[in-house]
């Protein structure tokens, strides 16, 4: 019958379609990153130095190719350089970044004991506390000088500190390597369970235990 009004479940298809429409479209659009870090500016706002035992390492934004980078000198020396997150709910945590290194810590076979406790590249994940309370948790990026692609361990210092081998020796040295994790995945792997929240991400260098030197470079960090 002509101008028969629409029935209410009609109307409820309509409504329904559109909302899976609205859904499908949030979905399909990239997620807004809680940090994007690609020192374009030549600064670093934003981020604060931790200073440990000893001789800090020297932090500065440097010219790779027309483009400015983090480069980290480490000589005998440790210090972190650390941005504070937002707290928020810990969902997928997908972290992004580069990294570069002259060389690793030659002749290092000792890289899960504290005498050998010394990387040329760290990119830390802090979980849940203060950054550098003894208690909180993290998981650590390494680029080791001997340790396999994918070993995991305690750092010997902290227990509450996972060590995630991602790159190893110096075959990859002088050459960009990009990295991507779950780190809300490698959370829950390496503690039994799913975090709070991030807190802190941080990269680091260090050669103090070693005696030896070594630079890194760092550019487009992404915390989504």
């Amino acid at each position: 019958m002509e101008g028969k009004l629409p029935t209410l479940a009609s109307l409820l298809g309509v409504a329904a379609t559109a909302i899976v429409a609205d859904v499908a479209h949030l979905c399909s659009q990239e997620p807004v990153p809680t940090l994007r870090a690609q020192f374009d500016e030549g600064r670093l706002e934003g981020w604060r130095e931790r200073k440990l035992a000893g001789r800090a390492n020297r932090f500065s934004v440097a010219d790779d190719a027309g483009n400015p980078v983090l480069e980290v000198e480490s000589r005998n020396s440790a210090s972190a350089l650390w941005r504070e997150l937002e707290v928020r709910a810990a969902g997928p945590g997908s972290i992004a970044w580069r990294w570069k290194v002259t060389a690793t810590i030659r002749g290092n076979d000792h890289e899960r004991e504290r005498r050998g406790d010394d990387f040329a590249a760290r990119f830390f994940v802090i979980f849940d506390s203060d950054p550098f309370s003894r208690e909180a948790r993290a998981i650590c990026y390494v680029w080791a000088s001997s340790e396999p692609i994918g070993s995991t361990f305690r750092n010997p210092y902290f227990r509450n500190v996972v060590t995630i081998v991602l790159q190893s020796g110096d075959d990859r040295a002088g050459y960009w390597m990009m990295e991507q994790r779950d780190a809300v995945s490698d959370y829950r792997d390496a503690f039994g369970e799913p975090p709070k929240h991030l807190s802190a991400v941080a990269v680091m260098v260090d050669t103090d235990n070693t005696k030896s030197s070594t630079t890194a470079w760092f550019d487009d960090i992404s915390v989504n």
